[in-house]
């Protein structure tokens, strides 16, 4: 019996079958063979609503002309997903490739925020403007940095309270005034940001992907790249993408004058708005991957060994450091 029994069925659903399964990622993702091709095929959480609601866009967006995604493949009876049980699974189209970048970390950027600037570009919708979509964003945040700012006070009592510091106690309370110091920064940025927006009406929402990374790009025969995995995908400030590629861009290394590049890029396609300006400013100066990186120290949630965990905060501080300066030169 094979271990892929639950998923070679699937593709009858799509008037194919499978020759072969493979296991992409454990353990949710597939490579299946079929006649017709390759495709993946992956079992995922996310709500059928919610598939529903982003397969019609990326497919309204092809049938406008627009190859920036990888699409989802229709069952034969047009549905873009197949409930098994309590599962749900979609197929697209295997996209090779990717290996290309394997060399280049940062050959992903350019590519990625291109069509992040066209998908936002495409689908900014005025009838969701409304400010009370993008308040419980702010408010949810606002009440996230402050808690994990008490967590970080929380920490800092027991790395001074220990007879015998470990290393990553000593790292940690070298830079908490550094961290204490951008973690109030953003939360006041934010907070003027909400006082001064109460009343504003026109916060543009978009289609954002959610999650821009390096393994949801993959190159195509232009060269420009197709967005895979809209798993996170929803309608809301184009910001948050922003947000999250240039934490990861950092985090892989990049620098500052790359990150200008790619913004000036992401701006002749879809230029933001001052108060998105602002707003993208607020957000990437908060040190969330450091605050992280205390949370699960102190609170033992991996099994972290104390060399990998003091060599990962110094690591995430220096790419702290490096955003910090961007952001200050750049807004």
């Amino acid at each position: 019996m094979s271990r892929y029994d639950d998923v070679y069925p699937l593709f009858q659903e799509y008037d194919m079958y499978a020759q072969s399964i493979d296991l992409l990622k454990e353990p949710n993702v597939f490579k299946a063979t079929t006649p017709y091709g390759s495709y993946v095929c992956k079992r995922t959480n996310v709500s059928a609503k919610r598939l529903v609601f982003v397969s019609d866009m990326l497919r309204q967006l092809q049938q406008r002309g627009w190859d920036g995604a990888v699409p989802f493949t229709y069952t034969k009876f047009d549905d873009p997903f197949i409930v098994l049980g309590d599962a749900v699974y979609y197929v697209t189209p295997w996209q090779p490739g990717s290996e290309e970048w394997t060399e280049q970390p940062l050959a992903w950027a350019t590519p990625a925020i291109e069509r992040l600037a066209e998908l936002h570009h495409l689908t900014q919708n005025y009838r969701f403007d409304d400010p009370r979509q993008v308040e419980p964003l702010i408010d949810s945040l606002l009440n996230r940095w402050q808690y994990w700012q008490g967590q970080m006070e929380k920490a800092a009592k027991v790395a001074e309270g220990r007879q015998y510091p470990s290393p990553f106690d000593l790292v940690f309370l070298a830079n908490k005034a550094f961290v204490t110091e951008m973690s109030q920064t953003a939360t006041d940025l934010l907070t003027d940001w909400k006082e001064r927006h109460e009343t504003h009406a026109h916060f543009r929402l978009s289609l954002i992907h959610g999650y821009p990374h390096p393994a949801h790009i993959v190159p195509d025969r232009s060269g420009k790249g197709k967005l895979l995995n809209f798993d996170r995908a929803s309608f809301d400030t184009p910001v948050r993408d922003l947000t999250l590629f240039y934490r990861t861009y950092f985090q892989l290394a990049g620098d500052e004058a790359g990150a200008s590049q790619l913004y000036h890029r992401y701006a002749a396609i879809f230029p933001l708005r001052p108060e998105e300006i602002e707003l993208l400013a607020a957000f990437l100066s908060y040190p969330e991957r450091i605050m992280r990186d205390i949370d699960v120290y102190y609170h033992n949630r991996k099994d972290w060994s104390e060399l990998y965990a003091v060599k990962r905060l110094e690591k995430d501080m220096d790419r702290l450091m490096r955003l910090h300066r961007w952001v200050q030169q750049a807004f």
